[in-house]
């Protein structure tokens, strides 16, 4: 993006004797690359993220002391891992496909450039060890509604917090706050539906079809957070930054582009969840 040189600037398409740029300069190829930035950082934090957390597990496990909060902290990481999974391998492969193949343009989908195969490679991520669909369907039975919520409740308080702290980074935040309550609604949409289901076993149907759809939407706003964290820090930095100015410039954009353009999509996923009939369980094999 930053050496291929296509087409005019914008701003000067209709002068046919414009000097041409390099495609980092196109409007829809600078979106492209902040997706992928965007994401690519986030999902790096959720992953150290929930690392960190299984260290403090076995930190906890070789002391001996304190049960109640390693329980918690066990709890915490079983919520985490049908998201750093499943959530984690469909953006990967998504995000190769429709955004760093994209950049190469046709020349991403021959073998010249290592794109295809990473695209290829990326793909089993989502089937091994249990497909997206599964780990939707444990995400939601197991780790929220068997846990009785107390692991999701601990990560949206500490979400929320965030999401109320203000300061220089505050319109993100509320962003941030909004997306954590359509969540929160959609999980308590699904629960109220899955406890009907004892009296009418069809009701769960309208559960399975939107577990996944629970989990990419809880994936968006625990990344989200991650992102506001660094930009938190960046902020602090950029005073004194020196050189790496453009480094944490860098990491603010990604969280401000973030939750300016995708978080918003959440709350069409909530009513999507909230408006499930169910209907599609009752058409024939056939029409498929």
């Amino acid at each position: 993006a930053k050496t291929r040189v296509q087409g005019p600037d914008l701003t000067k398409a209709a002068d046919k004797a414009s000097p041409r740029v390099t495609i980092i300069n196109h409007p829809d190829v600078r979106r492209s690359l902040m997706v992928q930035k965007s994401y690519a950082e986030a999902m790096r934090a959720l992953v150290l993220y929930t690392a960190s957390i299984q260290d403090e597990i076995v930190i906890k496990q070789a002391s001996g002391e304190d049960a109640a909060k390693l329980a918690e902290l066990e709890a915490l990481n079983d919520l985490l891992l049908p998201i750093v999974k499943g959530y984690g391998s469909e953006k990967s492969w998504t995000l190769l496909g429709t955004e760093s193949l994209q950049t190469f343009g046709g020349s991403g989908f021959t073998q010249d450039w290592p794109l295809e195969q990473y695209v290829r490679d990326a793909k089993i991520d989502t089937l091994y060890e249990g497909t997206t669909a599964i780990q939707g369907l444990d995400f939601f039975f197991r780790k929220i509604v068997k846990d009785g919520g107390k692991a999701i409740r601990k990560i949206a308080k500490e979400i929320g917090a965030v999401a109320a702290s203000g300061g220089a980074n505050g319109e993100i935040k509320a962003q941030l706050g909004t997306a954590l309550n359509e969540v929160n609604t959609a999980i308590g949409a699904l629960v109220g539906i899955a406890m009907a289901s004892q009296e009418d076993p069809k009701e769960i149907y309208k559960v399975g079809l939107n577990t996944t759809r629970l989990l990419m939407a809880a994936g968006e706003v625990i990344i989200a957070w991650l992102l506001i964290r660094q930009a938190e820090i960046a902020s602090t930095k950029l005073a004194n930054a020196g050189k790496d100015s453009d480094f944490f410039q860098g990491k603010i954009a990604s969280a401000k582009f973030f939750a300016r353009s995708v978080l918003p999509h959440i709350s069409v996923e909530r009513k999507v969840v909230e408006s499930e009939t169910g209907e599609i369980m009752e058409i024939a094999e056939s029409a498929f």
